[in-house]
């Protein structure tokens, strides 16, 4: 399993250097996404949060989409930019809603559990951001097969299957984001689970891209966008069953 590790990780580099326009969108997506969501406050928690989860929608969609080029070995042009916005739309729509939908739930759960309320939100996001990791792979490469609470349902499946070859990588990329941070040396187990957590949110990372140094900015975005690829890589390798047969050394 570790030979498959190296051999994804060294064509993620290459891959990832060839798309490196998905690098700097992550950057302006993040200064955009950041903007929005002051203006769109204005608007009222109703409005102004529906407004941002579009914008979210049409970043996240070119975010996704500039992924899936670099993934597939494609030359990122600015027609591809273009359309890019609306390639992937609906199906992280779909997806935003159906965690809305969940969200809702475990608020009116939590705030009815007194003062165990806080912990069950926390166990759910926890649980959440483990099953549902899969999400952005699914997305872009499901092609609209598979949309909303059936998407989230295929990530929690492939998770089980999967889920020592995945969430390993996963979580050592979460952690080297972080460490310039100081993130993830302090605190306990369970504290340096949530900082993780907040990385697999719009919100999360954000922050961690806007709050970085410039002088780190060019580099932990390429580290992002290499760790995206290699995502994608290995989850074609599980899926298609070519990484089932390896063993770990």
């Amino acid at each position: 399993m570790l030979k498959l590790y190296a051999r994804l990780a060294a064509r993620a580099v290459r891959l990832a250097v060839r798309g490196w326009p998905a690098a700097v969108a992550l950057l302006l997506y993040a200064m955009i996404f950041q903007a929005a969501t002051a203006k769109l406050a204005a608007l009222g928690s109703l409005v102004g949060g529906f407004l941002v989860g579009f914008v979210m929608a049409f970043l996240l969609s070119s975010y996704l989409h500039l992924v899936s080029l670099a993934v597939t070995d494609r030359r990122i042009g600015f027609a591809d930019i273009r359309e890019s916005f609306t390639a992937r739309f609906w199906d992280v729509v779909s997806v935003l809603f159906a965690v809305w939908i969940i969200q809702l739930v475990v608020m009116s759960v939590s705030s009815s559990a007194g003062d165990r309320g806080p912990i069950i939100a926390v166990l759910v996001g926890l649980t959440m951001a483990v099953f549902f990791n899969a999400v952005p792979e699914l997305i872009y490469l499901a092609r609209g097969q598979v949309r909303s609470f059936g998407l989230l349902m295929a990530s929690a499946r492939f998770i089980t299957q999967h889920w020592i070859e995945w969430l390993g990588p996963t979580i050592l990329m979460g952690a080297v984001i972080l460490a310039p941070f100081g993130l993830v040396q302090q605190g306990s187990a369970a504290e340096r689970m949530l900082r993780l957590q907040s990385l697999f949110s719009m919100d999360g990372i954000v922050l961690v891209v806007l709050a970085m140094p410039l002088w780190l900015k060019p580099i932990v975005l390429l580290f992002i966008t290499w760790g995206m690829v290699f995502r994608g890589l290995l989850f074609a390798a599980l899926v298609s069953g070519t990484a089932r047969k390896r063993s770990w050394p």
